[in-house]
């Protein structure tokens, strides 16, 4: 395996492979599929409550709820999530919100988030531009209001790993926190291989950055090692067990980002490592998550060829019949995105203006709708399998054909929530 390949294991969905537009003769809805659509309103926290309530129900009965987004950059899909997050919190007893963003650097802001006077400084430094936006903040600012009067806590997490410095703070806190004042070599070598890591994958939105390839596998192939080793020396001292665990975390998620670097490393699933991050956060019955990340990764089976997405499925594995995913997507309007090649921390999200659905699609039959927003259970939907191309756009500035694939929405989605008119989320 390439060292370009080992990379790529751990880039965020920004896919632009080609798909041609197909003629389909099916271009207005079905009395069955209008019969299933359900209005929402996005006027304020209440009507939206009131107009969601059989989804609510659906959702609550699960322990996973996955919330997706057919963009990185679209404002509705932030404050519909933070809506339906809300509900499933203060009414269905959901306990931890996951972002596809970094473990570490999510457990960090955990940890600071309570008690934090400038909500928007930790969103900058621990969050990746796509969740760098009012509308999230909007969320995060409702569950340290919450956290005050409530016993059972609300956390926030991250299910992925592309950056490692995080880790090794979070490793160091950790440590001393437990009193334990070895594995000071350990900690040292691990901090020098994050470095090179992290500095080569920022260093990819910087057009004459020059990665020293063999520096970097041989530092990253050493912190792989490093950080196996250290996991065994942690998992046989006496501590208290939310420090182990805690510890273990920081050095899984560590060793998740080495692995490509390992000689003769195995290909491990993006998705499938996002899937195994969200179980660690359940300990008990009493733990219920909802994730926010695309609906590439939501879904229920991967797409474009089985060469991306498929958390939801490795969820699905994991916990038969307890997890619900709600796919969203939109036709027209504006949508953030960047230029950079990796969403980082500092990335920044720009409007750019939607291209007019392609010709067939899903989001050209929903679009001819009159109502500005609807929801619809999937299967009642599309009862007979109808395959067809839903758009799903990443970061990147592109919104047209090559953004496509061809799917069944009820097999990739519970239910689906449709915003036809949408905007780009208001950046912090």
């Amino acid at each position: 395996m390439t060292l370009i390949i080992c990379l790529a294991v751990i880039l965020p969905f920004n896919s632009q492979i080609v798909f041609a537009q197909q003629k389909d003769t099916v271009s207005k809805l079905t009395v069955v599929q209008k019969k299933s659509l359900k209005s929402v309103s996005l006027e304020s926290y209440e009507k939206f409550k009131a107009s969601v309530k059989p989804l609510i129900a659906e959702m609550g009965a699960k322990q996973i709820v996955g919330l997706g987004e057919g963009t990185h950059g679209t404002a509705e899909f932030y404050k519909l999530r933070y809506y339906i997050s809300r509900i499933l919190i203060e009414e269905k007893g959901f306990n931890h919100v996951a972002f596809e963003n970094d473990v570490a650097e999510m457990w960090l802001m955990n940890q600071q988030l309570n008690q934090a006077t400038d909500v928007m400084a930790l969103m900058k430094k621990y969050m990746i531009g796509i969740w760098q936006n009012k509308e999230t903040k909007e969320l995060l600012d409702w569950i340290r209001i919450y956290n005050k009067s409530h016993k059972k806590k609300v956390s926030v997490n991250g299910i992925d790993f592309p950056v490692q410095k995080p880790d090794i703070d979070m490793i160091t806190l950790l440590l001393k926190k437990a009193g334990i004042n070895s594995f000071h070599e350990e900690v040292e070598r691990l901090n020098v291989a994050a470095h090179f890591q992290d500095e080569a994958w920022f260093g990819m939105n910087q057009k004459d950055f020059k990665v020293d390839w063999k520096l970097l596998n041989q530092y990253c192939s050493q912190g792989y090692f490093t950080a196996d080793s250290l996991e065994q020396q942690v998992s046989k001292i006496e501590m208290e067990t939310s420090l182990r665990s805690d510890l273990l975390l920081a050095i899984s998620n560590l060793k998740q980002g080495f692995e490509p670097f390992k000689p003769k490393s195995k290909y491990v699933p993006r998705d499938s490592i996002m899937a195994h991050n969200t179980a660690l956060m359940i300990k008990g019955k009493e733990d219920k998550v909802i994730i926010w990340a695309h609906d590439a990764h939501l879904g229920k089976k991967e797409i474009y060829d089985n060469s991306v997405g498929g958390t939801g499925k490795y969820l699905l594995k994991l916990f038969p019949n307890n997890y619900f995913v709600l796919g969203t997507g939109t036709a027209m309007g504006e949508f953030g995105a960047t230029t950079d090649a990796r969403a980082v921390n500092t990335t920044v999200m720009l409007p750019y203006k939607l291209e007019e659905p392609i010709k067939g699609s899903w989001e050209e039959l929903l679009g001819t709708l009159t109502k500005t927003n609807v929801y619809f259970f999937t299967k009642a939907f599309n009862p007979n399998n109808l395959v067809k191309p839903q758009r799903f756009i990443g970061y990147g500035t592109k919104s047209g054909v090559s953004l496509y694939d061809k799917v069944n929405l009820a097999e990739l989605y519970d239910a689906f929530l449709f915003v036809r008119q949408s905007h780009a989320p208001t950046t912090l």
